[in-house]
C-alpha cells in the first residue's frame, strides 16, 4: 500500500479523496494518510474522516524521518496553475507525484502521461494523447486522438477537447468548454464555462462565448 497525501483540503481535495476510495474499493492500493494544507486554521481537523496533518513543512519533516526507499506519494488537488507550480517546485525533492485515475476513466494504452495528474470519473483519453505533469481532467471530460494537455493545465467538468488540440501550460478550461479539432490554446489562457473555441487562443487571454471571443 502506498502512503498517499492529498495536498489541498478544499472541495476538490475532498473529491480526489473520493476517487482514492473508489480505487481502493476495486483494488486496495493507497493508505490515504491525510490532507496537507497551508491554512493553519484547518490543521488538526478531520474532513470526511481524513485528518489534516499540517502544511508543506510537516510533509517535508515526515519525508526526512522515513527511509527514503519507502517513498511518500502525493498529489496536488487544486485547479490554480500558479499554486500548483509553487507547491510542485517546493516538494519535488521530497515526494513521489502519483497519478490518481478513477476506475471509471477510459485511458488508451497508446496515451502518454507524466506524473501528479488527476483523472476523474467517466473521463475519456483517446489514442496518442499526451498529458503532462500536474494536470486535472475533471468529471465527464474527454480528449480526442493526438490532443496534448501541457503541464499544470486544468480541465473542468464535461469539456470536449477534440482531436489534435493543444492546451498550453497552466491553461484553464471551465465547465462544458468545447474545442474544435487542431486548435491551440496557449499558456495560461482562461476559457470561460460553456465557451466554444474555434480559433487559436493567445497566451493569458480570457475567452468567453460561442464562438469564444477575447474578453481581455
Amino acid at each position: 500500500m502506498k502512503e498517499l497525501y492529498i495536498i489541498g483540503a478544499g472541495g476538490f481535495g475532498r473529491e480526489v479523496a473520493d476517487t482514492v476510495h473508489a480505487i481502493n474499493a476495486r483494488t486496495p492500493k493507497y493508505n490515504l494518510t491525510g490532507f496537507i494544507d497551508d491554512d493553519e486554521s484547518v490543521w488538526g481537523s478531520v474532513i470526511n474522516e481524513i485528518p489534516v496533518r499540517g502544511g508543506r513543512e510537516y510533509l517535508k519533516e515526515v519525508c526526512a524521518e522515513i527511509d527514503g526507499t519507502l517513498g511518500i506519494f502525493a498529489v496536488i488537488a487544486m485547479a490554480s496553475a500558479k499554486f500548483k507550480k509553487i507547491i510542485a517546485r517546493d516538494l519535488d525533492e521530497f515526494v513521489v507525484w502519483e497519478n490518481i485515475i478513477h476506475p471509471t476513466a477510459v485511458v488508451s494504452r497508446f496515451a502518454a502521461m507524466g506524473c501528479g495528474n488527476i483523472i476523474q470519473q467517466h473521463t475519456f483519453i483517446s489514442a496518442n494523447v499526451k498529458v503532462g505533469n500536474h494536470c486535472m481532467l475533471n468529471n465527464g471530460s474527454s480528449m480526442g486522438h493526438d490532443a496534448v494537455l501541457c503541464d499544470f493545465a486544468s480541465v473542468m467538468n464535461f469539456c470536449d477537447i477534440t482531436g489534435g488540440v493543444r492546451v498550453g501550460e497552466g491553461a484553464y478550461l471551465g465547465t462544458s468548454v468545447a474545442v474544435i479539432p487542431d486548435v491551440t490554446i496557449d499558456e495560461n489562457a482562461f476559457i470561460c464555462a460553456g465557451s466554444v473555441v474555434f480559433k487559436d487562443v493567445l497566451p493569458n487571454a480570457v475567452m468567453i462565448g460561442n464562438p469564444a471571443k477575447r474578453k481581455r
